[in-house]
């Protein structure tokens, strides 16, 4: 027979309880945390209590005979008895055939609050494996943190209320608004049509009511990011060596505030200094290889293979972000440097060895340590090495006065620690690396992705690539514009640059014996050996750019150098 009913529990015996009973009862009385008494029943132990569920519970026979017992969701008696009548009526239509066992179910997860559905959905990503590998728990927290601010700024209570209209309107507010980027909004619109296609898979939903909708303009990107010079690498990584030990080392108040003339033990004098050392060698690797900060931190002493034909170290697939397993070439240098960095790891591996009173000494590190002591707020340490190497400055708000780090530049780009990444790439497009082999050495899937939003070029990069062009001014034009702009020295044509003539071979001979032209006089004119002379000469001493592969080009003064990734001098 349906009936609803209330769920009974027991909880612990609440301190400080008065026992009493009245006719065959025991009852405990108490004050909760408000001051107000409450009174349950205490158990057949005498150690609980038992305490009945604030919601009633429905319980019924549903349409293939089995029973069921489900939350009405309902306070109030008199609603739950509602409830259960339309539990009971959705049964017996299965039964006669009006509605097919998927459809009532659908039916009656609708009466359910929204939130409920989030907590299941939230279990679900628990015990999901993309690739192998489960949902990280930062995932599952943006992700519900996303779910409930769309149902509260859309309105959603239930989830039959979801609907792909009032969703447009929301993206179309935040566009609007310009409170977060496109790409941001199309996170939140990615986390609901896949807790949709949830629901419908689990016969929550008969089908997903955001299928289809439009994803938002990313155009309008929030954070522009920009890669390093080879300038700014070089005092990046010199801060980073140098600032553990020189903040050490630096009075905070007093006289003396500002001086480096504090004591410091040399026991911590050499821990800063390594320190510094391995910060450093962290930059390093990150822009040698462009590995992301959580697959820097995944690498284990085991991943650093130095010993093979070619070094290189070893990013699993579990901890790679396309899930994939990749071996990540290193330089001879930087193979170098982590050959010495594992070297300084394992004494001071052997020193904590004898600190713990071991007499043994380990001959090689385990393998499954860590490669790198990444400090837990090492984003903070990043920006503060920023600030020492010049690349940011302190900014303290008049209102709070708080200080903040301002880490962008005129152009409203800014600095991060994924601009390592790429700087990496914009260092192997100057250095002339065909695209495709960027993209593989990114590990990424569309090469759009490296060329369009990995790789920065500056107008000094490009402006070579032009000058590469060549020259379709004749010998008469090109006098003529070094005349207005002063360059020409009117006795050969050739200083200055005026080097028009060689590039088209030789001077036309209607110019000879002209009294119109200032070639005229045949005394004065070089010749043809003394015409080539000059741009051979230039050639030799001015470098070619990275996109002059060989051929002469026109013009100078603006010339890019021809930046190769293994001439790069790097700080050590």
């Amino acid at each position: 027979m349906a009936t609803i009913y209330r769920k009974t529990y027991t909880k612990p015996l609440p301190e400080g309880a008065n026992i009493s009973r009245r006719n065959d009862l025991v009852l405990a009385r108490w004050k909760d945390g408000r001051g107000r008494t409450q009174t349950a029943e205490v158990s057949a132990d005498g150690h609980k209590i038992i305490v009945e569920s604030d919601v009633w519970y429905a319980r019924y026979r549903a349409a293939d005979g089995t029973e069921r017992r489900d939350s009405t969701g309902c306070r109030d008696e008199q609603m739950a008895r509602q409830v259960l009548a339309n539990l009971l009526a959705q049964a017996e239509k299965v039964r006669s055939g009006v509605l097919t066992p998927e459809e009532s179910q659908t039916a009656r997860h609708s009466e359910k609050p929204l939130a409920e559905h989030f907590a299941d959905y939230a279990e679900y990503l628990k015990a999901k494996t993309v690739r192998g590998r489960k949902v990280s728990a930062d995932h599952r927290y943006n992700v519900a943190k996303q779910l409930a601010l769309i149902a509260k700024e859309c309105g959603f209570r239930r989830i039959g209320d979801i609907n792909r209209q009032r969703m447009i309107r929301w993206m179309n507010t935040e566009a609007d608004a310009n409170r977060i980027s496109g790409r941001t909004v199309n996170m939140y619109r990615a986390a609901a049509v896949a807790f949709c296609r949830w629901a419908v898979a689990n016969n929550r939903l008969t089908s997903n009511p955001l299928e289809g909708l439009a994803k938002a303009d990313e155009s309008n990107v929030r954070r522009q990011r920009r890669a390093l010079t080879v300038e700014e690498v070089g005092a990046l990584l010199e801060a980073a060596r140098t600032r553990p030990l020189r903040d050490a080392l630096t009075i905070r108040r007093g006289k003396r505030k500002g001086e480096p003339v504090a004591e410091v033990t040399q026991v911590e004098r050499m821990r800063l200094e390594r320190v510094g050392r391995e910060r450093a060698m962290i930059y390093k690797v990150l822009i040698y290889t462009g590995l992301r900060k959580g697959e820097l931190g995944s690498l284990t002493v085991g991943a650093v293979h130095l010993d093979t034909e070619r070094a290189h170290l070893g990013l699993a697939g579990k901890n790679s972000k396309s899930g994939k397993g990749a071996q990540i070439p290193l330089r001879q240098d930087l193979a170098e440097d982590l050959t010495e960095h594992l070297a300084d790891k394992l004494a001071e591996y052997r020193r904590r060895t004898l600190v713990d009173g071991r007499n043994e000494l380990p001959a090689a590190l385990p393998t499954d340590m860590k490669l790198f002591d990444l400090p837990g707020d090492f984003l903070r340490v990043f920006d503060r090495d920023l600030v020492a190497a010049g690349l940011a400055r302190q900014v303290k708000d008049p209102q709070t006065g708080r200080v903040r780090i301002e880490k962008m530049d005129s152009q409203g780009r800014t600095l991060d620690i994924h601009c390592l990444r790429h700087t990496f790439a914009t260092l192997l497009s100057k250095a002339n690396v065909a695209p495709r082999m960027a993209q593989e050495l990114l590990r990424h899937s569309d090469i759009r992705l490296t060329m369009n939003t990995y790789t920065h070029l500056q107008l000094v990069d490009t402006a070579g690539a032009v000058e590469a062009l060549p020259s379709f001014d004749t010998p008469a034009a090109g006098i003529q514009r070094r005349r207005k702009t002063g360059t020409y020295d009117g006795r050969s044509g050739v200083e200055n640059g005026a080097e028009n003539g060689a590039v088209f071979g030789a001077v036309r001979q209607e110019d000879r014996g002209n009294p119109g032209q200032p070639l005229s006089n045949t005394h004065d004119r070089p010749k043809p050996s003394e015409l080539r002379k000059p741009l051979k000469n230039r050639e030799k001493e001015r470098p070619l750019s990275s996109t002059d592969k060989g051929r002469h080009t026109a013009g100078d003064r603006i010339r890019t150098d021809d930046v190769q990734l293994g001439k790069l001098a790097f700080y050590h």
